[in-house]
């Protein structure tokens, strides 16, 4: 790989979903494009053409929202747990405040799963929400971030005076 994951959403309503994930959640905006029924048919993904949208956190992480050009049906069931859905289930914020992104949620009533964030284990604390149209996303903090992730840490080596990885 050699850039970040970017998940995408099939979204029903994608410019609440775009409010949601710009507004609540502070993602910045990218871009917005369409593609057409030709190309989504060729490429697999729709009959009818789509719109994406792509979103960034400040780590270059990306998020696609996507909306086909049709009516899509609601959804028929949300499950009520995020481990009764089979597939990507969810995603995951790495945050530095659980308490204050809980805190946001909830000023903008986003369905929270728990009252309060639960600490999953001893430094993990954690909280999932659901979007505008119900899939999961989970808010962690990490007392110890550089213990659950060194590599975030680590100086690049020096190579020929110029900071990098070795090729």
């Amino acid at each position: 790989m050699v850039s970040p994951l970017e998940p995408g959403i099939v979204c029903v309503d994608i410019d609440r979903m775009l409010d949601f994930y710009t507004s609540i959640l502070g993602l910045k905006f990218v871009s917005d494009a369409e593609a057409t029924a030709a190309m989504s048919t060729e490429f697999g993904t729709s009959p009818y053409g789509f719109r994406i949208i792509r979103l960034q956190t400040p780590y270059g992480e990306r998020i696609k929202l996507v909306q086909p050009k049709t009516v899509l049906p609601k959804q028929s069931r949300v499950p009520d747990w995020v481990f009764e859905s089979q597939g990507i289930a969810y995603i995951t914020f790495v945050i530095a405040d659980v308490h204050e992104v809980a805190g946001r949620l909830k000023e903008h009533h986003v369905e929270l799963m728990s009252n309060e964030p639960v600490e999953i284990r001893k430094g993990i604390t954690a909280i999932f929400a659901k979007d505008p149209e119900g899939n999961f996303v989970e808010f962690v903090e990490y007392a110890d971030l550089a213990a659950y992730r060194p590599d975030l840490f680590k100086q690049p080596e020096v190579v020929s005076g110029v900071r990098g990885t070795k090729p």
